[in-house]
């Protein structure tokens, strides 16, 4: 098979697959608005199936729908877990390479008359109609609309307490000490995230002359729930009683994890690479609460404090 029939049989499977993913979106969702989209959206995906399909066949293949049925439930139920909008938003992140292909079979393939008048459609269609539908939907999620707060809050309680908790674990034994602190610092970080985020959205909007404004006290909240929702994470393993150098290990294993969902959730929202996007913040945590260990160990050995075990 050569490489524009491969083309055509991914672009194929790929409308196959959405049809049904969209369909199955329709039953689960109960807002009447979304499921007009969702019905709208199956239906163009299913207008591209046929089309796709009738390229296949014109080219002696026959093409052959294949069992979704592990795909759809996956997607139902991060639909679920994480909501309309962010499904939407990762099922648009991996049709990246289908899209490059749609390209090459359009601009560089060759296509006879009926051919290129069929690609054409989808093409149009795709740009009028589906992308348009998938903008309202993402729309739709207000997380997304205030992505960069939530990921503002969310790293910054990662991040922060974890140094806090790496460092006073480096050179504290008694766990309660370390909860206390890393408290105290959670507390007092949630109000003072609320509070800026607050001013500054308030500041952006007094210098912004469109009549689409940021809602300065959802920003606040925002920043200021999922700060300290970030802060939970580093301080699990004290709650637990672990302490000593296995506390240090398992709070930066957990927060590690936390961060790099968190990093890649935001890269797929942004369109970025994932790898690169949890590559960096990562390496800018890791080596943070390097340094905060290393002040850490210098601070009990100053002070003469018990060893850390």
């Amino acid at each position: 098979m050569d490489k524009k029939l491969i083309y055509l049989k991914d672009l194929y499977e790929n409308e196959n697959l959405h049809r049904i993913v969209y369909g199955k979106l329709v039953e689960v969702e109960s807002s009447p608005k979304l499921k007009s989209a969702l019905r709208k959206l199956s239906e163009i995906e299913g207008r591209h199936e046929s089309l796709w399909k009738r390229l296949l066949e014109m080219n002696g293949i026959k093409p052959v729908e294949r069992d979704y049925k592990l795909s759809t439930v996956l997607i139902v139920a991060l639909r679920r877990v994480i909501g309309l909008a962010l499904t939407i938003k990762l099922i648009e992140y991996f049709e990246k390479g289908l899209e490059s292909k749609f390209d090459e079979v359009k601009n560089s393939m060759p296509l006879n008359k009926d051919e290129a008048a069929i690609v054409k459609v989808v093409y149009d269609d795709e740009n009028l109609h589906e992308r348009k539908l998938e903008e309202m939907l993402v729309s739709q999620g207000r997380i997304i609309n205030n992505i960069r707060d939530v990921a503002f809050g969310m790293n910054d309680g990662l991040v922060e307490l974890l140094a806090v908790v790496v460092g006073l674990a480096a050179a504290l034994t008694t766990p309660l000490l370390i909860i206390l602190g890393g408290v105290i610092v959670s507390v007092s970080g949630t109000l003072s995230m609320g509070a800026g985020a607050y001013l500054s959205t308030e500041y952006e909007n007094s210098l912004n002359k469109m009549k689409d404004k940021k809602d300065a006290s959802m920003s606040a909240i925002y920043v200021g729930v999922m700060y300290f929702i970030g802060t939970l994470f580093p301080l699990s393993p004290f709650f637990l009683g672990i302490t000593g150098y296995p506390g240090i290990a398992l709070s930066i294993i957990i927060t590690a994890i936390v961060l790099a969902i968190t990093s890649a959730v935001i890269a797929i929202i942004g369109e970025i690479s994932i790898l690169g996007r949890v590559s960096k913040t990562l390496l800018i945590s890791l080596g943070i609460d390097a340094i905060t260990i290393a002040i850490g160990l210098y601070a009990r050995a100053v002070l003469n404090l018990p060893a850390t075990v």
